[in-house]
């Protein structure tokens, strides 16, 4: 009896398609990462002489002429909400441009609204950047 060998067959990765996998897999965590939200509001802001440009934008707190308090674009009903939700963004950034909370208020806005907001900010470790017009000299 006459045994026959076996051939082995050799696996091979095609590697072709390895760079539409990465360019599909960029594109899905592109599409599913959280940037922040840029508030759309109309909000006419405080103006002051002098103003500096801000690097770069993770979370948005806003409050519109009617009172309405949002943050990163959505209603809150409180500045609990805000403090809550600063606090879960912040959580292991430790530098103060990691920590920066844009605040954009209605110079038409009362005190006693935008005031416990700031609090609630600064409860949670933010850095609070206010955001303004340039006045005209």
């Amino acid at each position: 009896m006459k045994l026959h060998k076996s051939r082995r067959v050799s696996i091979t990765v095609p590697l072709a398609s390895m760079g539409d996998i990465a360019f599909l897999l960029t594109i899905f965590f592109l599409l599913t990462s959280n940037f922040a939200k840029d508030d759309t509001r109309n909000i006419t802001p405080p103006t002051a002489t002098q103003l500096a440009q801000l690097e770069k934008q993770n979370i948005s707190v806003s409050i519109d002429a009617d009172g309405g308090i949002f943050f990163n674009g959505r209603p809150v009903g409180s500045p609990g909400v805000i403090e809550a939700g600063v606090a879960g963004f912040l959580v292991g950034k430790k530098e103060p441009q990691d920590r920066m909370v844009v605040f954009r208020c209605d110079k038409a806005v009362d005190q006693n609204v935008f005031e416990p907001v700031l609090a609630a900010i600064s409860k949670a470790g933010g850095v609070i950047a206010a955001v303004g017009e340039k006045s005209k000299p």
